[in-house]
């Protein structure tokens, strides 16, 4: 098992492998890692440089800071895409005990599109990817993806090697249907009088 295949093991069904991993763009959290960095590790390096008898509490406060980098962390990690073999999972992680996770079939994506828009998300190449789902009141959004150009690229490419195996799986098991009823059919009713002529002719000629 991969790693990323283990750390979203929750949200996979049985044989379910994940092929490409969309996540969001790190550019989403400089904001908040700005925030934690000047209230947690500038207040803890001042203090300890102003008052050094000061340094455990010094050390708390900046243990608690990176706890939060790392809860920020972990929430833009599992605001993600899974794309497997079998479809779309859509997770959202808000917290330890908010989680969410929308799946979508291969068969009913009706289609997929991006929007990039703004200055920054131009020159930075990330923007929303959504699913259109056949029958479904309501798309699929990943928001700020990196690279939306190739999220979409890989959800077409993906969707179409699952719908041509399952055509072809879907055509194999109808030949065999077919065969079993024409089996059944002669072994309860024999062969029909057309399909004996040319062995009896056959044997005339003999």
């Amino acid at each position: 098992m991969s790693i990323r295949n283990y750390l979203f093991n929750d949200y996979l069904e049985d044989g379910e492998d994940i092929l490409f991993l969309c996540h969001r763009s790190s550019l989403v959290m400089i904001r908040d890692f700005i925030r934690i960095f000047s209230m947690h590790a500038v207040p803890a390096a001042a203090v300890w440089y102003l008052f050094p008898d000061l340094l455990p509490i010094c050390i708390a406060w900046l243990t608690i800071g990176v706890a939060r980098f790392l809860l920020v962390f972990q929430d833009w990690y599992y605001d993600a895409w899974l794309i497997t073999n079998l479809g779309i999972v859509g997770v959202e992680w808000t917290g330890y005990f908010e989680r969410t996770s929308t799946r979508v079939e291969y068969a009913s994506i009706e289609g997929v599109s991006y929007t990039v828009k703004g200055f920054w998300q131009t020159m930075l190449n990330y923007g929303d990817v959504t699913l259109a789902k056949l029958g479904g009141p309501h798309n699929v959004t990943l928001k700020d993806a990196i690279n939306p150009k190739r999220v979409e690229r890989n959800v077409l490419k993906y969707q179409e090697k699952f719908m041509t195996s399952k055509n072809f799986k879907d055509q194999e098991i109808l030949k065999q249907l077919l065969a079993d009823l024409v089996i059944g059919h002669i072994q309860e009713h024999g062969l029909p009088d057309e399909a004996k002529k040319p062995f009896k002719e056959t044997i005339k000629k003999k």
